[in-house]
């Protein structure tokens, strides 16, 4: 995650939500999309939902 897309180098204006939009969308990346090899190729959620450890 780059502390650019949070705290841009110029002065705009910004909601809270358009703040934190790229966390949330750098953490759903992290959760739901990126495969580990150690989890056989799954993204962690997919992994925890074939173990039924999943909410």
């Amino acid at each position: 995650m780059r502390t650019e897309s949070v705290h841009p180098g110029h002065r705009e204006e910004r909601t809270r939500d358009e703040a934190l939009a790229p966390v949330d969308d750098c953490i759903r990346w992290h959760d739901h999309e990126r495969i580990k090899r150690s989890l056989g190729w799954m993204s962690p959620v997919q992994y925890r939902q074939s173990q039924g450890t999943a909410a």
